[in-house]
């Protein structure tokens, strides 16, 4: 399964719209890709050329709520269909005030977790934390808010990915399962190191609400996909999001103008009631429970927060290494 992933939305402060992420799964057998390839690609063709661009990419915020309803048609619901995974922010729900609390949780567990490599006398992970600290620090509010979603997107979409192999009974796919971004702000290799320190921590989170679906048979008979992300009798995603995650250009890769399009549905659709067909028609893709999720970021008081070291995955991390 390739799972690509887009944004729409400025994410600002104070915003009253819904802001989205959506992760489209495509099926990654050689003719079921083909054919989902070729079926974007006779879609974009039959467009005006008066809505490309100088790369002869067509952004879907230029299209028509009809042309959106087409594209769902032709390539979302035409056979084999493509799952749809999203999220949704409101940052009016998720104001300043209470963002700054939870970077705060999370810049004394990095902190903390430099303390323990620097006492296991791993002195340049040590300084490379506290680099990754300050990186945090200096994100803005809509830059914060971005990683929040992304990061559970990225989370929800790989259990959803492993549930509908598992169901669809294409797991066999799953030794090749790879994530592609469109690329926003993650652009220095320095901060991509930064960023999946990150994510590590947001799916370590995830997976005790939301856990990897796994079957029982495969603990005891053994899976390809078990082997390649089990080590230490535990599932470790690094290779999976070191090797086979990248952020990318979108006119380079047809999968993220896909989830583009999907996410200008969610958009028009939530925030201005327009492409109400596209949006009904999509609808029946969304996996798992069929529902677009949005986050809301619990409130808590930051002045009697104590800090637990058996909670902290940079800390436990630490100790792995």
């Amino acid at each position: 399964m390739l799972i690509a992933i887009d944004e729409s939305g400025s994410f600002a402060s104070g915003s009253m719209e819904r802001q989205f992420f959506a992760a489209v799964h495509i099926r990654q057998r050689k003719t079921l890709y083909r054919l989902k390839q070729r079926q974007f690609a006779q879609w974009e063709a039959a467009l005006p050329r008066s809505l490309k661009n100088a790369t002869g990419e067509i952004k879907s915020s230029a299209l028509s709520d009809d042309d959106l309803a087409d594209f769902v048609r032709r390539i979302v619901c035409a056979p084999y269909y493509v799952g749809v995974t999203p999220y949704a922010i409101r940052p009016a729900d998720n104001p300043d005030v209470l963002v700054e609390k939870h970077r705060a949780v999370a810049l004394i567990g990095i902190r903390e977790g430099a303390k323990e490599y620097r006492a296991l006398g791993r002195e340049g992970v040590a300084k490379t934390y506290e680099e990754f600290g300050n990186w945090l620090k200096k994100l803005s509010y809509a830059q914060y808010l971005k990683i929040i979603v992304l990061g559970k997107c990225i989370a929800a979409a790989m259990a959803n990915s492993i549930g509908h192999a598992i169901t669809g009974r294409y797991d066999d796919e799953l030794p090749r399962l790879r994530f592609l971004i469109d690329r926003d702000f993650v652009k220095e290799p320095r901060h991509n190191v930064f960023w999946h320190e990150l994510l590590r921590n947001q799916l370590y989170d995830a997976s005790k609400s939301n856990p990897i679906p796994l079957l029982d048979k495969w603990k005891k008979k053994g899976h390809p996909f078990l082997d390649k992300y089990t080590r230490k009798g535990r599932l470790d995603f690094n290779e999976l999001f070191w090797k086979h995650c990248a952020f990318v250009s979108s006119h380079e890769h047809f999968e993220i103008r896909i989830a583009d399009a999907m996410n200008t549905i969610l958009s028009r659709f939530f925030n201005r009631r327009r492409c109400v067909l596209a949006y009904r028609l999509v609808r029946t893709c969304f996996l798992r429970d069929g529902k677009v999720h949005q986050v809301v970021l619990n409130d808590f008081d930051l002045d009697s927060y104590r800090y637990d070291p058996s909670d902290n995955p940079w800390r436990k991390i630490a100790e792995d290494a």
